[in-house]
């Protein structure tokens, strides 16, 4: 069987992280290996882990407070040689057929940089929800460099995608699934599942899923225009898309990241990227935020 490392980063998860462990070891049809990263946990989760590592189910180890995404790239970097990857967060529940249905959907591409994804049930008190995601998602590089349209706990790499991932460290990186989602779209390929394989617990921490209202996004997303540092998220991963990665893309990618590279050299530049209807965020209010950012500079 195909070996599949889960890559856990832990962060004061003592109320669900125990049955999110039990759910991981009850995956079938891969052998699998559980790699926590603890960044600097407060509360009772370093205990959990002490008793699971005892029991020889898992290996972790701590850290300072560096941050989900910091955390992630770090536990991939440093983890040991397998034929997949996989990322999980602390308060989910996975089914017993993720991870195998994830490794068939990838044997399809072996030699490749291929990165799974899956749609997901919203889980709250208990039950489910419905689903997260739509069926059907339309996502190119174009869109890539606007949004991430996965979530990183349904995500599993091959070994390809990882190798490239692992080799060149980004100097700027917001959240480790969008990046990895976009080097996947600029030099390999996305497979997305519309069936769900894990429960989504939805709770007030969540970056995806919780609702909240329109008067808060918008008060957000104020915020963001007002600050003077990490306003240019999109621009800078493009750059290091580029910096890191183009040799290995197609023409095509190249110069779609380089548009989202290079929109602020000119006001001709910004307008381009900026009515270039392919460069979308998937409705009206998203797009209307996503073009006053390009016109601004502030993408």
């Amino acid at each position: 069987m195909k070996r599949v490392i889960i890559l856990l980063s832990s962060y004061n998860g003592e109320a669900f992280i125990e049955e999110q462990l039990q759910s991981l070891t009850a995956q079938t049809g891969v052998t699998t290996s559980i790699i926590v990263r603890d960044d600097g946990s407060t509360d009772g989760t370093r205990d959990i882990l002490d008793r699971w590592q005892e029991s020889g189910s898992l290996t972790w180890y701590g850290g300072d407070n560096i941050g989900w995404a910091d955390s992630f790239m770090h536990l991939l970097v440093h983890a040991p040689e397998a034929d997949y990857y996989a990322f999980c967060d602390q308060d989910d529940i996975w089914m017993p057929d993720k991870l195998k249905v994830a490794v068939e959907h990838l044997e399809r591409h072996p030699d490749t940089p291929s990165l799974y994804c899956s749609n997901l049930l919203r889980y709250q008190n208990g039950k489910d929800e419905g689903l997260l995601l739509p069926q059907q998602l339309h996502y190119d590089i174009h869109t890539a460099m606007m949004k991430c349209l996965t979530t990183g706990c349904t995500m599993v790499l091959n070994k390809p995608l990882a190798d490239a991932v692992r080799q060149h460290a980004p100097r700027h990186t917001k959240a480790h699934d969008f990046w990895v989602y976009q080097v996947a779209m600029a030099i390999g390929q996305v497979d997305y599942d519309p069936i769900p394989h894990i429960h989504y617990r939805l709770h007030e921490a969540n970056e995806v899923g919780y609702k909240i209202s329109f008067t808060e996004v918008w008060r957000r997303r104020l915020q963001i225009l007002r600050r003077r540092q990490r306003q240019y998220d999109r621009e800078e991963a493009a750059a290091e898309l580029l910096r890191c990665y183009a040799d290995q893309m197609s023409e095509t990618n190249r110069e779609a990241v380089s548009q989202v590279a290079n929109y602020r050299k000119s006001i001709a530049q910004r307008l381009r990227l900026a009515t270039d209807g392919r460069y979308t965020m998937g409705n009206l209010e998203n797009d209307f935020w996503l073009k006053l950012r390009i016109l601004l500079g502030k993408l």
